[in-house]
């Protein structure tokens, strides 16, 4: 006997403002139209060198929690699975940041093993 896959519940349900700004809506309909019609991704940088792509997106959703759960995500996507790391910021700023910072992170690391 096969067991279920059980998801977690969202409760809270997010889109952007035009500053790109979280706001909460109630509507999981009108969420689920506003994620399908604009665009998610903010920057996604793919480094050819070293085989790895960076995207930062926008998640929409936070889990019921005490502490907010972060609506930004920066993923690190690699030729191998331990080269996959997710990193959440609660601001597209701070997503942005990071992004940038974890670009220059492997600009880093690809020159170092070039040496």
């Amino acid at each position: 006997m096969r067991s279920r896959l059980v998801l977690p519940r969202w409760s809270r349900f997010y889109i952007l403002d035009a500053e790109n700004r979280p706001v909460q809506v109630l509507d999981q309909d009108e969420w689920s139209r506003w994620m399908a019609e604009n665009e998610l991704i903010f920057r996604r940088t793919l480094m050819e060198d070293c085989g790895v792509v960076v995207t930062t997106r926008f998640r929409g959703v936070s889990e019921p929690a005490p502490k907010d759960t972060p609506l930004f995500v920066t993923r690190v996507v690699g030729k191998v699975a331990e080269e996959n790391e997710s990193y959440g910021a609660c601001t597209l700023e701070e997503a942005l940041e990071q992004h940038e910072q974890l670009v220059q992170k492997l600009i880093r690391a690809l020159r170092a093993a070039h040496r």
